[in-house]
């Protein structure tokens, strides 16, 4: 089967929405010619080039807007690729997406959607605007797609998801496999990290996540646990499209709490499991709908480290089926502060032998890989 993905952004950057596509499409390219057309949201990547048998293709734009791309000259390769293949996957959220939809539709091709998560933009009448835009292209591209596959029931019914997508929604986990550890690493960070504790986050440096709110929860931590340390790890800056002041603004408050911290910026893979390996418990603030799964909870998991997660639809499923962890409400720092204290106190209840293999066991790789396949080649 020739299969066409698209996706605004795609390997080598690294976000919820790139990852467990990549995955996927590493897997399908084993029995299937598997195309993806996406922007080169670095100067120097190529315009073309084979990744783990992925044809890439990047395609030329204007200018961007807010985390979009212009990009008049993309109806060209749609038009191009849509003829040669026989079913188009939409990586949502994106907006310019819509315009391969309605080529797709008119040449009859199948066309599924891969549904991460609406998209929640910050205050302002721009933003607004551009949250509105991008927001009905989804909901159209929803629209023209004969099946969609998305991560949890939990996120689609609340976040007023219409009826007539639900009847074609399918819901499998993202692929998720437990990382290699780099030891030399971890050796490192373990001589780093001495005699204290040392409270993790990882992902983008964006405002979604609310690292502000756990910055505010370690002081109050810190009254209990003194050896408390936060450290910090994943795309930041100008490698987080859109995010830059976001990043000043988290600078600015670690440096004004006067808390011990540490940025490790981006990790590799095994650099990432000598991470997760060497902190004590994983934080992720998130405060609103735009996080819909968090991946990286489960890859701490399957390595032995519990987490705090915000309750959020989609996002509070891996630990409220795993046990490996505590739900706190967004923004609410003293019951993040509690649920931190409640762990590390009693942290033989939150991993343990017993609860790694069943962790590993609901987000078997092998099972969801063939589920995702079932789905697509059916």
């Amino acid at each position: 089967m020739k299969i066409l993905f698209f996706s605004t952004y795609f390997y080598p950057y690294i976000s919820g929405i790139t990852t467990s596509p990549y995955s996927l499409l590493s897997h399908l390219a084993k029995k299937n010619n598997v195309s993806v057309l996406t922007f080169p949201h670095l100067s120097h990547l190529s315009n073309s080039e084979q990744i783990n048998g992925i044809q890439v293709i990047r395609m030329p734009y204007f200018f961007r807007l807010s985390k979009g791309f212009i990009s008049p000259q993309s109806l060209f390769f749609f038009l191009r690729h849509v003829r040669r293949s026989d079913l188009v996957i939409l990586n949502i959220p994106n907006f310019e997406g819509l315009f391969l939809a309605f080529i797709s539709f008119l040449f009859r091709k199948k066309i599924y959607s891969l549904f991460n998560c609406k998209v929640f933009l910050g205050q302002g009448i721009m933003s607004s605007i551009i949250n509105y835009g991008l927001n009905l292209s989804i909901y159209i591209q929803l629209l023209l797609s004969e099946k969609i596959l998305t991560y949890t029931k939990d996120y689609v019914t609340n976040i007023s998801m219409p009826n007539i997508f639900l009847k074609k929604t399918h819901y499998v986990f993202p692929v998720i496999s437990q990382l290699a550890i780099d030891i030399n690493y971890q050796k490192k960070l373990k001589k780093i990290k001495g005699n204290a504790i040392w409270l993790g986050f990882i992902g983008r440096v964006a405002r979604e996540k609310g690292i502000e709110y756990m910055i505010n929860t370690v002081k109050l931590v810190q009254k209990t646990y003194p050896q408390l340390e936060l450290i910090i790890a994943g795309p930041s800056g100008k490698q987080v499209i859109g995010e830059d002041g976001y990043y000043t603004y988290v600078l600015q408050a670690l440096k004004k709490s006067k808390i011990p911290y540490r940025l490790l910026r981006k990790l590799t893979e095994k650099c990432l499991g000598a991470f997760y390996r060497s902190i004590d418990l994983l934080i992720l603030p998130s405060i609103n709908k735009t996080e819909a799964f968090s991946i990286v909870q489960v890859e701490a998991m399957l390595l032995g480290t519990p987490v705090v997660v915000t309750n959020l639809p989609g996002v509070r499923i891996p630990t409220q089926l795993t046990k490996m962890g505590k739900v706190v409400e967004p923004k609410n720092i003293t019951q993040l502060a509690n649920a931190i204290i409640y762990i590390l106190q009693n942290k033989k209840l939150f991993t343990n032998k017993k609860l790694i293999e069943n962790a590993a066991s609901i987000f078997n790789i092998k099972r969801t890989l063939k589920a995702y396949q079932d789905i697509i080649e059916e």
